[in-house]
């Protein structure tokens, strides 16, 4: 897209983008675009949309109606979100969970950046974006989406651990069939399960929402091994209290902000046609984090 050429449906206002979820006053997905909109001069507008259960099947009817460019989803809602599109990418078939939808005629695409953002991050980081042996901790969108970039750059076994066991076993049945050469298996929570899966992990990646609530009694610490990487993808100003702790004992981290970061340039780029570098959105993104403490 030529730099000078005007992004938006209708050129007469503004257009539209979002983020959906439910709680969203948390989320600094609009900080980050609005900003990134500015600095460009685009006719564009980001809004937050804090949308009630049972409800986003009627918002989406107004997003394909509306002077919507697309927008982001997050949690509870990027299973549904998946399901009610008019069209999937491979990464939301394989997953079943959309991070990001794009409108288009009329009709919404469903997309997931969140693995391809996530490994942008590691990459940042100076960590590449290979690993042999992955353990997630979780199987919600979010890993899903993690585990199936993970499997496409070229990992070769990754251990999908979640609080339902059963519900890990059946993501991990799904992305086999996606990477017949990655061994793909599922497993609780449990500390025991935590010690065994973390020896020769390569890299080690929480997801869960124990995670995101900042409580996690009785994870082994110390069965973390200096020689894993290990990533927190929930966000907080210095990192999580569990990046603290491993970061203290010489475990190399990254915490959520560079995936959040890396995957809306994703999704701006898809929207708007302009590539603009994940570096900015995460300096915009860490302004308004601090201003949360301040």
């Amino acid at each position: 897209m030529n730099p000078q050429t005007p992004v938006g449906r209708d050129a007469d206002s503004p257009s539209l983008l979002f983020v959906v979820g439910h709680p969203i006053s948390h989320s600094l997905s609009p900080a980050m675009h609005n900003g990134v909109i500015a600095r460009l001069g685009l006719p564009l507008y980001y809004v937050p949309v804090d949308l009630p259960p049972r409800h986003l099947r009627g918002f989406l009817r107004i997003v394909r109606a509306g002077n919507f460019l697309g927008g982001n989803v997050t949690i509870p809602y990027k299973e549904e979100a998946a399901d009610l599109a008019d069209t999937r990418s491979e990464a939301v078939k394989a997953c079943g969970a959309a991070n990001t939808v794009v409108v288009r005629d009329g009709k919404l695409h469903a997309e997931n950046t969140d693995g391809e953002g996530f490994l942008d991050a590691l990459e940042a980081a100076g960590w590449g974006r290979r690993f042999p042996r992955v353990v997630l901790l979780g199987a919600g969108g979010a890993a899903r989406g993690i585990a199936f970039a993970l499997g496409r750059a070229g990992a070769r076994e990754i251990v999908l651990l979640n609080r339902r066991r059963r519900r890990a076993e059946r993501v991990a049945r799904i992305l086999s069939g996606r990477y017949p050469a990655v061994v793909f298996a599922g497993g609780d929570l449990r500390p025991q399960t935590l010690r065994e899966e973390f020896r020769g992990a390569d890299l080690i990646v929480q997801c869960t929402s124990l995670g995101l609530r900042g409580q996690w009694e009785n994870f082994p610490i110390k069965d973390v091994q200096k020689s894993s990487r290990f990533a927190d993808i929930v966000y907080r100003a210095g990192g999580t209290d569990l990046l603290r702790r491993l970061r203290a004992r010489g475990v190399k981290t990254v915490g959520g902000l560079p995936m959040l970061a890396y995957q809306a340039a994703r999704s701006f780029a898809l929207w708007t046609g302009r590539e603009v570098p994940g570096v900015a959105f995460r300096k915009l993104a860490v302004k308004a984090l601090k201003s949360w403490y301040i």
